[in-house]
């Protein structure tokens, strides 16, 4: 059931290479105050649509949108493999798991209790409605880091990590040059509305851009049908 593990762009393994990175840092740089303070509120949201655009390809390699019902969290979540093409689908409303994967001729169901069924809650999340999707930042690694005010009233937290400390974990061989620029929203109170992660692989330009765009908690989440389903009902 977990194809959606083969559809996760690089972005997202940064994720979890930086938070193991960091877990034991204690360092501070100029405005982790307000990288704290927009994760915090990140994981407060109750509804959001986001996005995962690979600048270099213009591809949305991830999206979902997700609300929080009660405890229980309903998302469509659609994941792009942009090398490859292939796309994965995935439907949860709590109650009952519908997946879709590039190849399948009609959607899989699982109901909850039944084997394959899986949800996410409000303390088990799904990683896109944790705060940790703008990075657990390792300070101790931070070569530099400045605020800058943009248009709006916006404020931007550019970080930049050191090479030789990134290299650490086996997992970022090859990263170069690794940048964070958070996006944050002085009319919402520092939230988080865009974050651009870039760095180079092997010398080859990588460019990630996180959009999150908060959502009305008490609209439904309706399943997105897939374009190769809708074709071939046609």
């Amino acid at each position: 059931m977990r194809k959606f593990q083969r559809l996760i762009p690089v972005y997202i393994i940064m994720v979890y290479c930086i938070f193991a990175l960091s877990a034991c840092s204690s360092a501070s740089y100029e405005g982790k105050e307000l990288v704290d303070k927009a994760k915090k509120l990140h994981t407060e949201l109750e509804a959001a649509h986001i996005t995962v655009t690979d600048e270099i390809t213009g591809t949305v390699v991830q999206e979902i949108t997700y609300r929080f019902a009660g405890d229980v969290m309903q998302y469509m979540y659609i994941g792009r493999d942009a090398g490859t093409g292939e796309e994965y689908y995935e439907f949860n409303n709590g109650t009952e798991l519908d997946t879709w994967h590039t190849g399948d001729t009609e959607w899989s169901f699982a109901a909850k209790g039944s084997e394959g069924f899986y949800n996410y809650s409000r303390a088990k999340r799904h990683y896109f409605a944790d705060g940790e999707l703008l990075l657990n930042d390792y300070a101790s690694a931070v070569k530099t880091a400045k605020i800058r005010s943009e248009v709006g009233e916006a404020k931007s937290v550019i970080v930049s990590y050191d090479d030789s400390k990134i290299s650490q974990n086996e997992q970022m061989t090859g990263v170069t040059d690794y940048c964070q620029e958070y996006l944050l929203s002085v009319h919402r109170e520092g939230e988080c509305s865009g974050l651009t992660v870039s760095y180079l692989l092997d010398g080859k330009e990588q460019k990630f851009m996180i959009a999150v765009q908060e959502c009305d908690p008490s609209a439904p989440i309706e399943r997105a049908e897939p374009p190769a389903l809708t074709e071939n009902a046609q």
